[in-house]
């Protein structure tokens, strides 16, 4: 008859759960981040919106290296939210979502909006463009006006002095954020 080492194997077995639970944690916890840690668009943005067919106007963006965005317009008070992930190099893809209390001038019946964007910062990483659509909804979810057009940023950092004053490009009533 052998000598039995019951003891040992409960705690080998429970190291090694522990190991493959640290494991997975860490996997989770990267696969949730989106791998945007020291991503290019972390950072603060001037952001101008160029409508397909409204006007064109100003916001500030912030960039989150947890893959959160926060978004402050030029023609509205408050601020509206967003996640992002990388795509590929410098490429970024944006989910947004707002409300429009009291609707949109096109659509007075909008109560919330889905903005998507897809954008490519540049290799000196003071600048992005991209395309953005944005879909507006009643309190049905009904599609009620979509917005399709491009965007262009500058980064805004601490060595930089910004002149804002009377830098945007319009004003606008339209509820974006």
């Amino acid at each position: 008859m052998g000598v039995r080492f019951t003891g040992l194997g409960a705690t080998v077995r429970a190291l090694l759960t522990a190991v493959a639970l640290t494991g997975l944690c860490s996997l989770t916890a990267a696969a949730q981040a989106g791998g945007t840690e020291g991503s290019a668009i972390v950072g603060l943005w001037q952001v101008h919106y160029t409508s397909d067919f409204g006007p064109q106007f100003d916001t500030y963006q912030q960039w989150h290296s947890d893959g959160m965005d926060i978004e402050s317009p030029s023609f509205a008070p408050g601020v509206c939210m967003g996640v992002w992930k990388q795509l590929a190099n410098r490429s970024i893809e944006l989910y947004h979502v707002g409300w429009t209390p009291g609707g949109v001038p096109a659509a007075p019946t909008a109560v919330r909006f889905v903005l998507t964007t897809t954008s490519t910062v540049s290799v000196d990483r003071n600048s992005f463009d991209g395309r953005y659509d944005q879909q507006f909804f009643d309190a049905e979810g009904n599609l009620v006006l979509e917005d399709i057009g491009a965007t262009h940023a500058s980064r805004i950092s601490v060595e930089q002095r910004i002149a804002m004053a009377g830098k945007t490009t319009a004003k606008s009533t339209r509820a974006f954020c």
